[in-house]
């Protein structure tokens, strides 16, 4: 069974199909094997929104564990950074087979990274559908302090 990357959060809103958390980002984040993906580490304070049909449940300024599957980070990475890379390079391999101008290879290099990236905006609800957070009620045991 893949790996959870769980952090602890205060609902900030309910809304009908939705769940809003804030997550702090704790100290434990500079020794996560995974922060490098999750990139929680880098701010110390994110709202993420968790679809859930059981939004009802839950109440703003409870604590809560928001957690993603380990294997949704390493797909994260796939679309932002190598597929970027690849139609960046992509765009530079088209643009020097057409001229030797490299101020053009440039702009054939940007050009394909907008198009992959407006064709990641238009595919968004797709795309956020496989990523999408999951959400699970604190216990006793798991509040610390």
């Amino acid at each position: 069974m893949a790996e959870k990357i769980v952090h602890e959060g205060i609902v900030t809103g309910v809304d009908e199909n939705s769940v809003k958390v804030q997550i702090q980002a704790a100290s434990a984040c500079g020794s996560c094997h995974a922060k490098s993906l999750c990139q929680m580490s880098e701010k110390t304070d994110k709202e993420v929104e968790v679809k859930t049909k059981d939004a009802h449940l839950y109440q703003k300024g409870e604590r809560v564990n928001v957690y993603l599957m380990s294997g949704m980070g390493l797909k994260a990475v796939l679309y932002a950074y190598v597929l970027s890379l690849v139609a960046a390079a992509a765009g530079f391999w088209v643009a020097a087979l057409c001229t030797p101008n490299e101020v053009i290879r440039g702009l054939g290099c940007l050009l394909a990274l907008a198009l992959y990236f407006l064709l990641l905006k238009y595919k968004s609800d797709k795309i956020n559908a496989r990523f999408s957070f999951g959400i699970e009620k604190l216990t006793d045991s798991d509040i610390v302090g």
